[in-house]
C-alpha cells in the first residue's frame, strides 16, 4: 500500500487537472447559451469526480482488484466526450473520434465485476469488438464526413482528418456501426444474464445491484443507437433517452460504494456477533455459526488433523479442499498462532471480501483449536466404525473361505479315509494283503488331512506365536520368504496377545506383498517398543508404488485400527516400500 499511495495521489491530481480542463472547454465554447454550458460543465465535472473519486477509494481498499482502475478509466474517458463542444479543431476532432470509448470502459466494468477481469473468451472477444467499434466507426465516419457530432461545418470547427466528402459512405458507416453496436449491446446483456444465472446465491447478492444498474444504462444506450437510425439527433425522444441514460450512469458508482462500505459494516457486525456467539453458552456447530456470519450457507469448516495429515468436518468426515482453479469454491487457512488448525471453505465470490473472511477466520481460530480435538475424536470414531464394518465383512468372507477349504480339502480326505477303512475292514478276513494296502492308503490320507488342518490353523493363529512368541514367529516368516529378509530387531518381551497377533500379521502380509509385487532384492524387519507403542516396520528395496487402499493393506489397517493403532505406507515409485504400524500396548 505504501508504494501504491504515491501513484494514487498522482492519478487523483491528474483527475483534478483533466476535470478543470473539461470544465474550461465547456465554459469557453461559443456554442449554446451560458446556462446550457454551465449545466454541461456541472454534469461533466460531477461524473468525472464521482467515478475517479470512487475508483481511487476502491483501488486503495483493494489494490489487486481492477474495479477501482476501471472506475477511474471511465471517469477519464468520459472527459473525451466533453471535448466535442470545443472550438479548437484538433480538440473537437479528438473528442468526436474517441467520445464513445467511455461506454465500452463502463461496459467492461459492469461485465467483469467484481474482479475487473474478463473470465471467459466470450467476454474478451465481445469487449475487443466493442473497443473496435467505439474507436473504428467514429474514425471511419470522420474520414468521409465534414459534419461531426451532429454539427454542420458552419457550427463546429473543421474536421481535421477529413479525407473526402462522401456523405453516402459516411451514412453507410454510421448505419452499419449503429447496427453492430446494437449487436454488441445484445451480447453484453446476454452475458450478464448468463453470469447471474450461473452465480451462487452469495455471488448473486454481490452482482445483482451492479448488473441491474449497469444493465439499465446499456439498454438505454442501445435504445439511443436505435433511435439514431430512425429520428433526428435534435428530436425530443433522442434527448429524453440521453437524459434517462445519465441516471443509472451516475448511480452506479454510488451503488458500488454502498456495497463496499456495507461490507465494512457487515464485517464489524458479523465478526462481533461471531465472537459473542463463540464466547457464549450457545453450543452449535462452528460451521453453521461462520456460515451465518459470512452470509454464505455453503460454508464448510474443516479441521486439520496433523497426525493423520487430513482435513475433517464437524462430524469427523474427511473434507477435500477445492482446487485453486475452482471457479466456484475457495478456502482460507485458519491459524492459532503459527499452528494450522483448519480452513474455511467458502463461495469464491467472497474472495472480494477478503477482510471479512480473514477476520472471521481470526475470530474462529480459538474455537477451531478447541473444536479440532472434538473433530479428531469424531474422526477416530468414524474410522473405527468403518474399519469395524470392514472387519465384519472380512470375517464373513474368511468364514466362507474356511468352509470352502474344509469342504474341498480335509473333509474330502476324511470322507476318502472313511471309505478306505470300510473297504479294509471287509477285506481283513478275505484278503489280508489287500487290507494292509488299504490301511496304508488310509494312513496317507490321514497324514494329508492333518497337514492341511495344520496349514489352515496356521492361517488363523500360528501355534509358534503362542508357544514361542513374536521373535521366533517372525524368524519363521523371514526364513520362508523367497526374498532375503533381515530381522534387525524384535522386542524380546512378550506383548499382549492381540498386539502380538496384529504385529505378526503386519509382517506376514508385508512379506507376502513383497514376494508377489515388489521385485525386491532385500528387506528388513524391525519390531520395537516405543513410548507405550509396539512399532512394527518392514522395509524393502523394491519398485515401490504400493497401493495403501489395496485389499491386503486395507485389511491390515483395519486390524491395527481395531487396536486404536495406525498403519502408514510409504511407497514412492522406484524407491521401495516402508510399512510402519504403531499399536498401543500396555504392559503385559
Amino acid at each position: 500500500m505504501s508504494s501504491l499511495r504515491p501513484a494514487l495521489i498522482g492519478i487523483g491530481l491528474l483527475g483534478l487537472l483533466l476535470t478543470a480542463m473539461a470544465v474550461a472547454v465547456q465554459l469557453t465554447t461559443d456554442r449554446g447559451s451560458i446556462t446550457s454550458r454551465t449545466v454541461d460543465a456541472i454534469v461533466v465535472s460531477t461524473v468525472m469526480a464521482i467515478y475517479i473519486g470512487t475508483g481511487l477509494f476502491a483501488w486503495a481498499r483493494r489494490p489487486h482488484n481492477l474495479v477501482g482502475a476501471l472506475l477511474c478509466a471511465t471517469g477519464f474517458t468520459f472527459m473525451l466526450n466533453s471535448l466535442t463542444v470545443s472550438d479548437t479543431g484538433w480538440v473537437f476532432t479528438l473528442g468526436s473520434v474517441l467520445g464513445s470509448v467511455f461506454f465500452i470502459v463502463f461496459a467492461q466494468l459492469v461485465l467483469t465485476y467484481p474482479t475487473g477481469r474478463a473470465a471467459t473468451a466470450a467476454e474478451r472477444r465481445l469487449l475487443a469488438a466493442g473497443y473496435g467499434l467505439a474507436i473504428g466507426v467514429p474514425l471511419a465516419y470522420a474520414l468521409f464526413s465534414p459534419d461531426l457530432e451532429g454539427h454542420s461545418a458552419e457550427e463546429a470547427p473543421a474536421n481535421l482528418i477529413l479525407l473526402a466528402d462522401l456523405p453516402w459512405l459516411a451514412d453507410a458507416i454510421d448505419v452499419a456501426g449503429s447496427l453492430a453496436g446494437v449487436a454488441v449491446i445484445a451480447g453484453l446483456l446476454w452475458l450478464m444474464v448468463q453470469r447471474w444465472r450461473e452465480a451462487t446465491s452469495a455471488a448473486r447478492r454481490l452482482l445483482t445491484p451492479i448488473l441491474v444498474c449497469g444493465g439499465a444504462l446499456i439498454v438505454l444506450l442501445g435504445s439511443v443507437l436505435i433511435a439514431d437510425l430512425v429520428v433526428d439527433d435534435d428530436s425530443v425522444l433522442y434527448a429524453v433517452l440521453n437524459l434517462a441514460a445519465l441516471v443509472p450512469f451516475l448511480a452506479l458508482p454510488f451503488v458500488f460504494l454502498t456495497g463496499l462500505l456495507r461490507s465494512r459494516w457487515v464485517q464489524v457486525a458479523a465478526v462481533g456477533d461471531l465472537l459473542e456467539r463463540l464466547g457464549g453458552e450457545e453450543r452449535q456447530q462452528l460451521g453453521a455459526v461462520v456460515a451465518e456470519a459470512l452470509e454464505d450457507p455453503s460454508v464448510t469448516v474443516a479441521y486439520w488433523l496433523d497426525a493423520e495429515e487430513r482435513f475433517v468436518d464437524d462430524d469427523g468426515r474427511p473434507v477435500t479442499l477445492p482446487d485453486p482453479d475452482d471457479p466456484a469454491r475457495a478456502a482460507v487457512e485458519v491459524r492459532h498462532g503459527d499452528v494450522l488448525v483448519g480452513v474455511i471453505v467458502h463461495d469464491r465470490s467472497l474472495e472480494e471480501e477478503r477482510d471479512i473472511v480473514g477476520a472471521a477466520a481470526n475470530a474462529a481460530a480459538l474455537a477451531m483449536e478447541n473444536g479440532r480435538l472434538e473433530a479428531e475424536l469424531r474422526a477416530r470414531v468414524e474410522d473405527l466404525r468403518e474399519s469395524r464394518a470392514r472387519l465384519v465383512t472380512e470375517g464373513m468372507a474368511e468364514r466362507r473361505r474356511l468352509e470352502r477349504d474344509l469342504h474341498d480339502g480335509a473333509q474330502q480326505r476324511l470322507v476318502s479315509l472313511s471309505l478306505q477303512l470300510g473297504l479294509a475292514r471287509g477285506a481283513v478276513d478275505r484278503d489280508p494283503g489287500e487290507a494292509r494296502l488299504l490301511l496304508d492308503r488310509a494312513a496317507g490320507e490321514l497324514d494329508q488331512a492333518l497337514a492341511e488342518l495344520r496349514e489352515l490353523a496356521r492361517g488363523l493363529h500360528p501355534a509358534i506365536l503362542t508357544d514361542r512368541g513374536l521373535p521366533a514367529a517372525i524368524e519363521v516368516l523371514a526364513a520362508r520368504s523367497p526374498t532375503p529378509v533381515e530381522v534387525e530387531e524384535v522386542a524380546a518381551e512378550r506383548l499382549p496377545a492381540p498386539v502380538e497377533a496384529a504385529a505378526y500379521f503386519v509382517v506376514s502380509e508385508a512379506l507376502a506383498n513383497l514376494a508377489k509385487h515388489a521385485e525386491a532384492e532385500h528387506a528388513t524387519v524391525r519390531v520395537q517398543r516405543e513410548n507405550g507403542h509396539a512399532v512394527v516396520e518392514v522395509h524393502d528395496d523394491g519398485r515401490g508404488g504400493a497401493d495403501a487402499d489395496g485389499h491386503g493393506l486395507r485389511g491390515l489397517s483395519d486390524r491395527v485400527a481395531a487396536l486404536d493403532g495406525r498403519l502408514d505406507v510409504e511407497s514412492p515409485p522406484g524407491k521401495g516400500t516402508t510399512i510402519r504400524a504403531e499399536i498401543p500396548c500396555a504392559s503385559s
